[in-house]
Parts: C-alpha cells; sequence; structure tokens
C-alpha cells in the first residue's frame, strides 16, 4: 500500500493506531487490540521510505538531529493524523494515531448531564479530563469544546501540542494554536494570552510545573481553563498537580487550586460488552467547598471517600460507580471493568451490594 491507502484503510477499518516497524507486518490497532493487515514483513527500506513520503524537509531536518520528530497534518475529506517516527536498532519507525474528521459529540460519549451542564455554565476554573494513555481524554475534551462553540458566545484560545481535532467557528470563534508550529512554546504562548481577550483557554497536557503554573494562575485569576492530562484518577490528578510544583511552593498550589478548581473528569476506556466498540466510563470530581476545604489542609486522601458520600449529593461518582452502572447495564463485562479498575478490590465489594 502506498501513503495514501494506508490512511485510507485506517479509518475505513476506524483504527485507532498505525504500527510501522521493520520486521513486523503493518499493524492496525483497532478497539485496542492490534491486527496485522497482511503476512508481508515490513524492512528497514520500507518504513524509511514511508517516513521521508511524509516529513517535508524541516521535519526531515529535525529527524536527522533529534532522531524522532512529532507532527500532526489533515488529509482533506479523510481525517486528520498523528505522527511520530523514531529510531530504533538503528532503522525507521512509525506510529501514526487519527481522530474522526469531525470532533464528537457529548451524546456520542455517553457523558453524564452534569458535564455538559459544566461546559453550559462555567465561566471561570480549571476543568481537567485526565486518564491512563489511550483513555479517549482527546475525544473528550473535543466534545466539550464542540458543545461549548456551539452554545456559547465566547473566544477559546487553544494551545495543543499538537492539534488532534481541527474545530469550527460557531457561537463561538476558536484560535487553535500549535506548540512549535504556531507559537514557539508554551511560555511564548501564555505570554500572549493577556492580549488576546480569551474567555476560554483549552491546554494539552499538563505535565509540567512551567504549563501547570500558568494554568492554574489563569483558572485562580478568573479564566476558564480546559486542559488534558495523564493520571489514573481524579485524586491522583489533584497529587500530580500538587507535585509538580517544587516542594516549598506545595500549598501554594493548594491554594491555587482551592481557589480555581472547578471539576476533574476522569475517564478510562472498556471494551464493550458486544466486543462492537469502545465505552468510556467517567469519574467526576467536583470543586466543592468539602473538596476545597480538603485541599487547603492537605487531606487530599480523603477525598475518594468524600466522593462516595456527600459528594453523591452534588452529582460527583467515583470511578467504581461508574463501572458498576456499566456492568449493570450490560454495557461491558464484569472481568473488563475489573480489569480497568482503579481499585479492583473496592470495585468488586461495591458490586456484591444491593443495586
Amino acid at each position: 500500500m502506498n501513503v495514501e491507502e494506508l490512511f485510507t484503510s485506517m479509518v475505513e477499518r476506524r483504527a485507532s493506531h498505525l504500527h510501522l516497524v521493520p520486521g513486523s507486518p503493518i499493524m492496525m490497532r483497532i478497539n485496542n487490540q492490534l491486527h496485522g493487515l497482511d503476512g508481508q514483513l515490513l524492512s528497514p527500506q520500507d518504513t524509511r521510505a514511508f517516513s521521508d513520503a511524509i516529513m517535508n524537509e524541516q521535519l526531515r531536518e529535525e529527524f536527522e538531529e533529534r532522531l524522532e520528530v512529532d507532527f500532526s497534518f489533515s488529509v482533506p475529506g479523510l481525517s486528520r493524523f498523528r505522527v511520530n517516527i523514531f529510531r530504533q536498532r538503528g532503522s525507521v519507525a512509525a506510529v501514526i494515531s487519527t481522530n474522526p474528521p469531525a470532533p464528537p459529540t457529548i451524546e456520542e460519549l455517553g457523558m453524564p448531564e452534569l458535564i455538559k451542564n459544566l461546559a453550559l455554565e462555567s465561566s471561570s476554573g480549571l476543568i481537567v479530563v485526565c486518564g491512563p494513555k489511550q483513555s479517549g481524554k482527546s475525544h473528550t475534551l473535543a466534545a466539550l469544546v464542540n458543545y461549548i462553540l456551539e452554545m456559547r458566545t465566547c473566544q477559546i484560545i487553544s494551545l495543543e501540542n499538537p492539534i488532534d481535532f481541527l474545530h469550527k467557528n460557531k457561537r463561538g470563534i476558536i484560535c487553535q494554536r500549535e506548540i512549535g508550529t504556531d507559537t514557539l512554546n508554551y511560555e511564548t504562548a501564555f505570554a500572549s494570552l493577556r492580549h488576546q481577550s480569551a474567555d476560554i483557554v483549552i491546554v494539552t497536557g499538563l505535565e509540567s510545573y512551567e504549563v501547570v503554573s500558568q494554568a492554574l494562575n489563569l483558572a485562580a485569576g478568573g479564566t476558564l481553563v480546559l486542559a488534558t492530562a495523564t493520571a489514573a484518577s481524579s485524586q491522583v490528578m489533584l497529587e500530580k498537580l500538587i507535585d509538580l510544583y517544587p516542594p516549598h511552593l506545595n500549598q501554594a498550589a493548594r491554594s491555587l487550586l482551592a481557589v480555581g478548581l472547578e471539576a476533574i473528569i476522569g475517564q478510562s476506556l472498556l471494551t464493550k460488552a458486544s466486543g462492537d466498540g469502545l465505552m468510556p466510563a467517567f469519574e467526576l470530581l467536583l470543586g466543592t467547598s468539602h473538596v476545597k476545604s480538603l485541599l487547603r489542609e492537605n487531606k487530599l486522601f480523603q477525598i475518594h471517600n468524600l466522593m462516595s458520600t456527600v459528594g453523591r449529593e452534588f452529582g460527583m461518582q467515583t470511578q467504581e460507580m461508574a463501572l458498576r452502572f456499566l456492568v449493570k447495564k450490560n454495557l461491558v463485562t464484569m472481568e473488563e471493568a475489573v480489569r480497568k479498575a482503579v481499585r479492583p478490590e473496592e470495585f468488586k465489594k461495591i458490586m456484591s451490594l444491593p443495586y
């Protein structure tokens, strides 16, 4: 297959990733399972030729200098692709991921009504979508952004590395800035925000102190910030945000979160019981006065228990509660839920209770 045929095949088969590794057949990840495209093994010459075909001169120079490169691009009428090309055992390998041509909707993802209300009504604060790798965080964020653009008259500035979904201006307008392409780095992008009159700021990847500190300051200062990050659960996400600060600034981080935290959406992605796709499970932590008191008092270990008790009155739910609902509705199997549970033993106990 040539490059265009490979990308078309990815979209037709609804594959999330394409893996090109010398000594292996072309592999596609479909419903989180790897499938060989045919029995023919790729040679180092094959993977190098593919990589050269999709990189421009600037990217080739960057690859030769850094031995790896990460970028994204769109094929009009087909989809948008994210590409990582790297060296392994002296040869070239590539992993390509793709998203649908249009962002998913909140309804398609089966998101709780409370999350929909957050997107509609929140005017300031921090909303984080977190989860392990390949849990669909970018899809959930895209659905929230798409809904906001449809329903609210606002300006959104996104800082993305790289851009996964292309959004259209609707009632709201959006300026999508890719790090390294539209702006030099996060530092210069954040510095420019003060002149851009943004009502909402999108940040993909709260993974460093520099980015987290800017995002928390914006949220505490009255801007609505939507972000993604890698973390197994809402409580782990809070601990991560604080731990990214230097130790002597941990209290300052907790104070900023106590002011600016709006919600954390923890996401898991499970194979449907029918076997014909994936199903998200949503954990939801809200920045209520109870949660903010625990943050100020450095009692994060109590947050999970609060979510499953008094937090339920406000619409919060733990991952165990979300998984239980999916199992009871026969949307996912018990075995799959246990496999994806952050606290499998606690989940089993909850499943044994009357529904």
